[in-house]
């Protein structure tokens, strides 16, 4: 349910790929409900198997969550909409774009939750969010994509660096260069491991991580230079970081998921829309 696949299941789990598929079934006999389905040739969960994990995820719930929840609603406050998204987006255009909906719409409530993509995926199919801001998926048959678009990367580099006399940075300029990364397990990771490939002198890459903040924090800190999505180099640059376009065909990629099936809200629709406003002062240099 969480990863998306039985082979990437089997891997988190350290078991193997038909130890997992054994597992399943006698979960399915036990219980006598069909919790997994073969479609395009991928195995997705079925109906019941969504019923049953919100089932599992509530069963976690403490009575303290419960008491919150009863507050809010004596106080009259409950969240109209409740939002999932990725680092990068939650903390840069996404509050921005929250905050002008919240001014034309004075009884707009939300919940807005930061974290990486899968949970983002996670707490949309089980509808626990109604809407979710993220990298692509591959998790189709749980979710439905709304809306999906790209920004630029961009270079960064601490204050003063000499880089920053150029208007334009090419991978030849990084030559050599101490550089902050993605881990190899996000997609910008493997995209600049590929670009990288290409150079007859790389840069070289002491520091990696999951999350572009931290890349930006590192190297404001001087541990070297790198290269984030447009929305964390408008940060990058707001803390007085260098911040210069990037001669790279790569961009970042994002989507707008909501449950599978479901019809968004008109609280929802307004907010991609202006989101979507809201993407385009990224789109330039």
């Amino acid at each position: 349910m969480r990863t998306g696949t039985v082979s990437a299941a089997a891997d988190e789990l350290a078991i193997s790929q038909p130890a997992v598929s054994r597992l399943i079934r006698d979960l399915e006999e036990r219980l006598e409900l069909p919790l997994f389905a073969r479609r395009g040739g991928r195995v997705v969960a079925t109906r019941e198997a969504h019923e049953l994990w919100t089932e599992v995820e509530r069963s976690f719930v403490g009575l303290t969550q419960i008491e919150r929840a009863a507050a809010q609603i004596r106080q009259g406050y409950r969240a109209t909409l409740t939002i999932a998204a990725a680092p990068a987006i939650a903390q840069s255009v996404l509050p921005g774009v929250i905050a002008l909906l919240a001014a034309e719409r004075p009884e707009f409530r939300a919940e807005f939750l930061s974290m990486t993509t899968l949970p983002v995926v996670r707490q949309v199919a089980l509808r626990q969010c109604q809407i979710g801001f993220g990298i692509p998926t591959q998790h189709k048959y749980e979710v439905d994509v709304v809306r999906s678009g790209s920004v630029p990367f961009r270079f960064i580099a601490a204050p003063g660096h000499p880089l920053g006399e150029k208007a334009v940075i090419r991978p030849a300029d990084l030559s050599d260069l101490d550089f902050v990364g993605f881990v190899d397990s996000t997609m910008s990771g493997r995209a600049f491991d590929r670009l990288f490939a290409k150079m007859q002198r790389p840069p070289v890459q002491k520091m990696k991580s999951y999350l572009s903040h931290i890349v930006s924090a590192l190297v404001m800190r001087g541990m070297g230079v790198g290269i984030v999505d447009a929305f964390t180099a408008e940060d990058h640059r707001s803390m007085g970081g260098v911040v210069r376009p990037v001669d790279i065909v790569e961009r970042f990629e994002y989507s707008i998921i909501k449950p599978h099936g479901d019809k968004l809200s008109g609280e929802c629709v307004a907010l991609v829309d202006y989101f979507e406003r809201g993407v385009q002062h990224y789109q330039g240099s």
